[in-house]
């Protein structure tokens, strides 16, 4: 951040103190960082599969899950391949059935808009669609032990979370 008036130690170069004029764009620069929450309907079975990949990697589910999917939603926008598998996968019958469960996630906004465009890009693929495909591909990747890479990734979140 820059252009923010502090009170620095010539020494140490340390911020010593933050006058009440620095407030506002202190304020303002926190709110771009916030999170959104976002709500999606999904079978209880993919929660299911949440609490099984979580159980693989000894961690609470609670806290795991939500690092599962911001992962491969990451991984979605950065690779055109792995946004296409989600929107494949949230079509599966697996991902398809009766939604009975609610999932509250908190998504940084950047990967909101990032999301957005992927949805222009995989032919109109929702944001649901989406968590629900990142859902699936954790089951075939861990699961079905399919991509050790992968597998090897969620196991640093694991140890994160």
């Amino acid at each position: 951040m820059s252009n923010v008036l502090v009170g620095v130690d010539a020494e140490t170069g340390e911020v010593l103190t933050v006058p009440a004029q620095s407030t506002p764009k202190l304020k303002a620069a926190r709110e771009a960082k916030k999170r959104e929450v976002m709500s999606v309907r999904m079978p209880r079975e993919l929660d299911d599969v949440l609490h099984l990949v979580a159980d693989r990697y000894r961690v609470a589910p609670r806290q795991f899950a939500p690092a599962v999917i911001r992962y491969y939603l990451t991984l979605a926008c950065a690779n055109a391949d792995m946004a296409q598998r989600l929107r494949t996968l949230s079509k599966s019958p697996l991902a398809t059935g009766r939604c009975q469960k609610d999932l509250r996630l908190r998504i940084q906004r950047e990967l909101l808009m990032w999301l957005r465009e992927i949805a222009v890009a995989t032919e109109g693929a929702t944001r649901s669609d989406m968590v629900r495909g990142a859902i699936v591909a954790a089951k075939e990747d861990v699961l079905d032990d399919r991509a050790r890479e992968r597998q090897r990734q969620l196991e640093a979140i694991a140890r994160a979370v």
